[in-house]
């Protein structure tokens, strides 16, 4: 039944629920406490200054239940049109595949949770879901939540903000099994999540996105249809911020492009693209009676002109998702990388993107940030004014630079001997000596293929069956000048030596000096030539215990020892026994779409540097991630800036002298 009462709390409509479903698994002897909490809420009756809220076929009430706890309601009301049956039916359906395709998003950061589906006792259907707490893009700006500029458009940090947390929950998708396409965000359907109580401008560095309104959204696995898949239908997209693949509704020849993920990078840079000017890239409210289509497809959009020099990269990220051509416009996470590389550049603040799935305690999309770590930079390649001097400050949006190196590698393998059973005995890893670790390295080097290395490394212990390496195989070594030092096993069968496989490559797991990677300018030339591969495998490699020393052997490592190219056969072998890691050997493969057309060199010649290491790949560790907590070391207590061996091929072309690639304090392998 529905109803009004009045009371203390004023006029409120009792809705109630003939059926409901949640949208998850309520154990049978929980049903009286899920009924209570579900099928029968309160709401204040919609009205123009209330807080419900209106789609273009359904309302959303602000509701509670009878535990004061508040939800949304999307509820299909009666319109007139229902009188005929199809119609109605059509817009049930519609109601329940936007249930559906909320389903497959509700755990993910920066989407309402969904908490069921029922149908009201006037025979009203309805989506329970999250109520988020805030403003939409319009009324944040309005209300002056968003920081503004004299010239109406927003600062351009907020606008980058934005941007940011919308593709974080865009990002998030790509865990699910099937494509997900929201297909209409517009500032009515992008949420700010504002704090109760708060007044005044957001801090970009804590702004929150929500995407709302799932109605013209698709969800679909490899393996299944949808109905709006199918019949290739949808709700309207907004015009003004819609690509041309979604204003084509007549013709089928776009049904494949009506189903990419692009579709909301178009959307999402159209409306950033309104926040940091003030209106839309072709101004269609002005053009009221021309075809949207037609516009969008003969014309280029009006040129978004930087306020600030500074600011020219993001605008350029903006522009390059208002493309016509759905191929030529960035994919969500190449985006958030354009707009996370300026944000740091432009505040210091380094942005992560973050895993998918919502932890109980998170909603929305905050993007946590922390300054950087005050560590002194330096050209790798350049001698620093002081001891703690800084390099040239550089716009180029690759910049890597850094100043404390990281762990040189040992690869340790005994040149003949056969494992014994005395070394197999329940003892901890750091507790063997160095003949006893090398005589295990002696036997899985000795195995016919990785397969069997590894299969080798779990009968000894040191692996699973699965295949995933120990994280507990470390051991304390002391230095010949007294530093103390643990060095950890990074994996089995990986590098080559001299007549076969290292049977373990080890690493020290925290820094273990502070220098650069040469003393002098290098104007080319790579780790080949740099003074840090001959003070490792010389006087560093002196300082070694002599009982892990003459274990050592020498491998062949694989680096860029050109410096500036954009050609794989750049990369050459050099043989060392102690050596830093590429950036392949620690995050594998780097995306070349994520880089831009203009370098997808840069991911072929660093992808040519090795294999990543089994303890990275079994932590996930990526070099498309912003964060990774396994790469993370610290310097004197602090969080710092660790070497690669990999020279940039594209920052060492633009400045005609050689810079090698870092890891950042976050543990960012391509920083």
């Amino acid at each position: 039944m529905a109803d009004e009462k009045n009371g203390p709390l004023g006029r409120l409509e009792v809705i109630e629920f003939d059926q409901f479903d949640t949208s998850f698994a309520v154990d049978p002897a929980d049903e009286g406490n899920a009924r209570r909490r579900y099928m029968t809420l309160l709401a204040e009756p919609a009205s123009p200054g209330g807080t419900s809220r209106h789609t273009s076929y359904a309302e959303v009430l602000h509701v509670r239940n009878t535990e004061d706890e508040y939800f949304a309601l999307k509820r299909l009301r009666p319109v007139p049109a229902d009188q005929d049956a199809l119609n109605r039916r059509g817009r049930e359906a519609a109601l329940f595949e936007e249930y559906r395709n909320m389903l497959a998003v509700s755990q993910l950061q920066g989407f309402p949770r969904v908490y069921g589906y029922g149908v009201t006792h006037e025979g009203d259907p309805g989506i329970l879901m999250e109520w988020v707490q805030g403003r939409n893009l319009l009324e944040a700006r309005r209300e002056g939540l968003l920081a503004q500029r004299e010239d109406g458009g927003v600062e351009a940090t907020t606008v980058a903000a934005v941007g940011l947390s919308v593709l974080q929950a865009l990002a998030s998708t790509t865990c699910l099994e099937g494509t997900f396409v929201h297909r209409d965000l517009s500032p009515r359907n992008l949420m700010v999540r504002v704090p109760e109580g708060h007044h005044g401008t957001l801090d970009p560095s804590a702004l929150e996105c929500c995407v709302i309104d799932l109605g013209s959204a698709l969800y679909m696995r490899p393996d299944e249809a949808t109905f709006t898949a199918t019949m290739d239908v949808w709700r309207s997209a907004t015009p003004e911020y819609a690509p041309p693949e979604m204003l084509a509704i007549s013709d089928r020849s776009y049904m494949r492009a009506r189903r990419s993920p692009k579709i909301d990078v178009y959307a999402l840079c159209s409306v950033l693209y309104e926040l940091y000017c003030g209106h839309t890239p072709y101004r269609l409210c002005d053009r009221p009676t021309e075809d949207p289509l037609k516009i969008k497809t003969a014309e280029s959009p009006e040129p978004l002109s930087a306020r600030q020099p500074e600011e020219q990269p993001l605008v350029d990220a903006i522009m390059s998702g208002i493309a016509a051509d759905q191929d030529a416009r960035p994919d969500a996470l190449a985006l958030f990388g354009q707009l996370a590389r300026w944000q740091r550049q432009a505040t210091g603040r380094s942005v992560e993107l973050r895993d998918g799935l919502t932890p109980a305690h998170v909603v929305g999309t905050r993007l946590w940030t922390e300054r950087p770590t005050p560590t002194p930079a330096a050209p790798a390649s350049q001698a620093p004014d002081s001891a703690t001097g800084t390099a040239p400050a550089r716009r180029r949006s690759m910049s890597r630079r850094g100043f404390l190196i990281g762990a040189g590698c040992v690869a340790v393998a005994a040149a003949g001997g056969a494992i014994t059973y005395n070394a197999l005995r329940p003892r901890a890893f750091g507790e063997k000596s160095w003949t006893e670790i090398s005589d295990l390295a002696s036997k899985i080097a000795a195995a016919s293929s990785r397969k069997a290395a590894l299969a080798l490394a779990a009968k000894a212990g040191l692996a699973t069956k699965g295949g995933s390496i120990r994280t507990d195989l470390t051991k304390e070594i002391t230095l010949s000048d007294g530093t103390s030092a643990t060095v950890q096993v990074v994996d089995f069968w990986h590098d080559d030596v001299s007549g076969g496989k290292a049977g373990m490559t080890f690493a020290f797991t925290q820094p273990v000096a502070k220098r650069n990677m040469s003393g002098t300018r290098m104007a080319s030339g790579g780790w080949e030539q740099c003074q840090m591969r001959s003070w490792l495998n010389d006087e560093f490699f002196s300082r070694l215990p002599k009982d892990l020393s003459k274990h050592i052997k020498a491998a062949s490592k694989l680096t860029n020892n050109a410096g500036a190219t954009k050609v794989a056969s750049s990369v050459t072998a050099t043989s060392d026994k102690l050596w830093l890691f590429s950036v392949e050997e620690l995050g594998g493969n780097r995306s070349a779409a994520a880089l831009g057309k203009d370098f997808m060199y840069v991911a072929e010649v660093i992808g040519a540097e090795g294999t990543q290491y089994l303890l990275w790949s079994d932590q996930d560790v990526s070099t498309d991630a912003m964060s990774n907590t396994a790469t993370r070391r610290k310097w004197n207590g602090k969080r710092c800036y660790w070497w690669t061996r990999s020279p940039s091929p594209d920052c060492s072309e633009a400045d005609n002298q050689t810079w090698f690639n870092r890891v950042g304090p976050n543990g960012d392998v391509f920083d």
